[in-house]
């Protein structure tokens, strides 16, 4: 199980690992998991991100996420000001602290320290493929990844109504480590529902394939391949 500090350390690697990005990278490249986007885009948005939740840290409430400067130096010294004040936030906040979050209850601290830590490494997953760099994610946060779609995001998208229920139901099964599945179905909120199809993989491979960035190649799947893509093609994460 991951600790508030393993999503520090993962945080703190993968925001300095796109910072380099920033440093050295092609800012114009297009994303394409993020269409219309480039990498300075991305980043304006990650770092956007960081500051924004910072700030829900500090003040308990949600509020607009800033705009960086344009040139490149200057994005590059805000992005990394803006990670480090999340970071030290994160680890000198107690986790148990109440704050507003966009998850279940109880909403504490400790639910930014996860979900920026995601953030992060799927948009450095992104930064990486945009330069046409080799890109991985680790395993063990790739898995709580996942966990963290099935139980907190997805719900969030009906919750909202930027999505309806599932009328497919999908069991996730990861095949790396130990063995765990998770159902994708209705509301996202009945654990045990019925499923018609399993879709099977490494964590990395699913946890892409659920944000939208892969498609089912390298994934199994038991069950109607159309009606399984159809499922992650509805809007499942934003």
């Amino acid at each position: 199980m991951f600790t508030s500090e393993h999503y520090h350390a993962a945080l703190e690697r993968d925001a300095a690992a796109f910072a380099e990005i920033m440093r050295a990278g092609d800012l114009g490249r297009e994303v394409v998991a993020c269409p219309g986007w480039t990498t300075q885009d991305l980043a304006e948005h990650l770092g956007g991100v960081h500051r924004w939740a910072a700030e829900v840290i500090v003040t308990g409430a949600p509020g607009e996420a800033p705009v960086g400067p344009g040139d490149r130096e200057g994005l590059t010294t805000w992005f990394t000001d803006g990670a480090a004040r999340l970071l030290d936030l994160l680890r000198t906040t107690d986790p148990g602290a109440p704050t507003w979050t966009f998850g279940p209850q109880p909403q504490l601290v400790s639910f930014w320290s996860r979900r920026q830590a995601h953030e992060t490494a799927i948009h450095l997953w992104d930064a990486r493929r945009a330069q046409g760099e080799a890109s991985a994610l680790d395993t063990a946060l790739a898995a709580d990844g996942v966990n963290e779609v099935i139980s907190v995001i997805f719900p969030r998208q009906v919750r909202l109504g930027r999505i309806q229920p599932l009328t497919h139901g999908v069991r996730i099964v990861l095949s790396d480590g130990p063995k765990t599945s998770y159902v994708l179905a209705g509301d996202g909120t009945n654990l045990s529902a019925a499923t018609e199809s399993t879709l099977t993989g490494p964590a990395e491979r699913v946890l892409l394939a659920l944000w939208g960035r892969v498609d089912l190649e390298g994934l199994d799947v038991t069950g109607d391949p159309a009606l399984v893509r159809a499922t992650l093609k509805a809007g499942i994460t934003p």
